[in-house]
């Protein structure tokens, strides 16, 4: 867990779709409202969809850049975060995960199973991001999803073609986290 972060590059190996069934299956381990499971997931490793998914998610951020509080795009800029999302089409996979919207609970579980897949692919010593398009319409077309699935997460799966140190995005101590009964209350180590 402390290891993990989030990749943007990534080398053209390909994965072995049995890896990546290992991965998800740690993703189905995840607890879920009702023991419904409501996720499911698409593994996307034919090029012309990665360019076609691409294609829409970067339409769909420049629209949402456009868009942004100035505050925000400050912060995007800062972050070197622009529309251009080139990982989607040099991951050898991408993992599309959505989830049955009619199901109770179905965002909370669909994102505690991505969290069990993010620790997979570390566990793997592979890289991954969760890439959230702020719209994700076009996913349901070109991947054929049923209207009754949002998809909430783009995961690309690759062997890294980066290594950020786990320093640079320092956490916040715990004692600035947690608090004992009631929020305010301090806690003692």
């Amino acid at each position: 867990m402390k290891n993990r972060r989030s990749i943007r590059k990534y080398s053209r190996d390909s994965i072995p779709l049995e890896k990546i069934f290992q991965i998800l299956e740690a993703g189905t381990y995840a607890p879920s409202g009702a023991n419904l499971q409501p996720w499911i997931y698409i593994i996307v490793t034919d090029n012309e969809l990665k360019e076609k998914i691409r294609k829409e998610a970067e339409k769909t951020e420049r629209s949402f850049h456009e868009k942004a509080p100035v505050q925000l795009r400050r912060w995007l800029k800062e972050q070197k975060i622009t529309p251009e999302k080139s990982f989607l089409t040099e991951a050898p996979a991408l993992i599309v995960v959505a989830g049955l919207t009619k199901a109770p609970y179905w965002l909370e579980s669909t994102w505690i199973s991505i969290a069990y897949i993010l620790l997979s692919v570390e566990a793997q010593n592979l890289g991954t991001l969760t890439y959230t398009p702020s719209k994700t319409v076009f996913l349901n077309k070109l991947l054929r999803i049923p209207d009754d699935y949002h998809p909430v997460a783009i995961l690309p799966i690759g062997n890294p073609a980066e290594r950020p140190s786990p320093e640079t995005r320092a956490r916040k101590p715990l004692e600035q986290r947690v608090y004992l009964n009631r929020y305010g209350d301090k806690w003692q180590n």
